[in-house]
């Protein structure tokens, strides 16, 4: 079968993470779309990677909304986001009410495609979105 998904590409980036949860203040985030010939990079406030992947979906998800992209297929090289974003909910230790909260954010925004689709690649694949979230490292903070 011929896939005529629009293939996005999202990826997150933590600034000053030295491994413990609540020192990163600051994610960058980066957005690629081939087909559109779009890049774009933008810094906002984050605590985590988990985190910083999400937002950057969530950005990724919004702007395509915003382009009037309805059948879209979100490539991210985060297993964790790529299940929650198919609507899996982790349990036991590995419930995080501030992950869920951004699932639940994912989840609502999937109403506004005609056809959306979560996809895990590898990160070598995902090498221009992971530059824009690094680009996006060096901008000033928004809100």
């Amino acid at each position: 079968m011929i896939s005529n998904l629009i293939d996005v590409y999202t990826d997150g980036a933590t600034v000053g993470y030295n491994g413990k949860l609540g020192t990163v203040k600051e994610v960058g985030l980066g957005l690629y779309i081939p087909s559109e010939d779009y890049g774009d990079a933008k810094k906002v406030k984050g605590i985590s990677n988990n985190e910083a992947e999400f937002k950057a979906l969530i950005w990724g998800m919004e702007t395509c909304i915003e382009q009037g992209l309805t059948e879209v297929r979100f490539n991210m090289d985060s297993q964790i986001v790529v299940n929650r974003a198919n609507g899996r909910r982790a349990k036991g230790k590995h419930q995080n009410s501030r992950m869920d909260a951004f699932q639940d954010r994912v989840i609502g925004l999937t109403g506004a495609f005609k056809q959306v689709e979560f996809k895990h690649i590898p990160r070598e694949q995902n090498e221009i979105a992971d530059h824009y979230s690094n680009l996006a490292k060096e901008q000033e903070l928004e809100n």
